[in-house]
């Protein structure tokens, strides 16, 4: 069987847990509105007959204003080490911003093949 890893990356509150959570079929990561809800590294695993897939939830990436996130956004860094494709979530219902750009230069600096997925269109 083939298996790979997937890092869920985006800005806070972009649909990360939620999609894991739904791809895993089960309740793998607290979904909140609150901002900032996921702290560490977080994976759903999705089993199919010929592959599994390992979704990695990461903290929403930011501009770190304290040590916490630094270390947030540091745990999306040291995840884009681990993982063989990322999958970039930007909300559709918002303005394109200097955050997810940050986010899509780090993505391009790892070098990983990246999808993006616009979420929350429907808002």
């Amino acid at each position: 069987m083939k298996s790979g890893f997937v890092a869920v990356v985006g800005k806070p509150n972009t649909g990360k847990s939620t999609l894991i959570n739904a791809l895993a079929g089960r309740k793998v990561s607290i979904v909140s509105e609150k901002p900032q809800t996921t702290r560490f590294k977080l994976r759903g695993i999705l089993n199919r007959p010929e592959a599994q897939i390992i979704f990695v939830d990461t903290p929403g990436f930011h501009q770190a204003r304290d040590a916490l996130g630094t270390f947030l956004n540091s745990q999306v860094a040291g995840t884009l080490k681990e993982v063989d494709l990322v999958l970039f979530l930007v909300d559709g219902s918002r303005e394109i911003t200097d955050e997810d750009r940050n986010l899509a230069a780090e993505i391009k600096k790892s070098g990983l093949p990246c999808l993006l997925a616009v979420t929350k269109k429907d808002l």
